[in-house]
């Protein structure tokens, strides 16, 4: 008897279980804009590490990502609603370079532009053997995330 009920209770609530876990719908909109779109005006005067660091950081986080030339406003008024911009500052010394300076300047274009900039600074202090920063990927990936601090879509 005891076997037969708990058999029973089991099969009424294996669909309640099974039913709350296929009501849970994907959100689409994992960060503040709801864009997939991202124009990326690529910066000469900046090492070309940089904008594919920054590249590859947008696209972690689910956004298509579409190489502007600065001076294509044409380009960046017409087919892009969000442009992010980007500058960094590298210090040199005898065995290697580090990045000192990294700002990204996000805007989005519609009825008042929203621009939002984040950065990262160490040019105001002398370097010590703590400061080394190699790889700037870390750096450049921390002010993505900043910019886009949603999770990741794929979590």
């Amino acid at each position: 008897m005891r076997l037969s009920s708990f058999l029973l209770v089991s099969a009424l609530a294996l669909p309640v279980v099974l039913a709350g876990c296929s009501t849970v719908t994907p959100n689409n909109d994992w960060h503040a804009a709801g864009q997939k779109n991202l124009c990326l005006v690529d910066n000469p005067s900046v090492r070309p590490q940089v904008f594919l660091t920054l590249r590859r950081a947008l696209m972690d986080k689910g956004l298509k990502v579409m190489r502007v030339e600065a001076d294509d406003t044409k380009t960046i008024i017409n087919s892009c609603p969000m442009t992010l911009r980007y500058d960094a500052v590298y210090g040199s010394s005898w065995t290697y370079s580090t990045l000192r300076y990294a700002k990204l300047e996000l805007t989005e274009q519609g009825r008042h532009n929203n621009v939002y900039t984040v950065q990262w600074d160490e040019r105001t202090d002398k370097p010590t053997l703590l400061d080394s920063v190699n790889d700037a990927s870390v750096e450049l990936r921390e002010l993505v995330d900043r910019l886009f601090p949603g999770e990741i879509p794929w979590r």
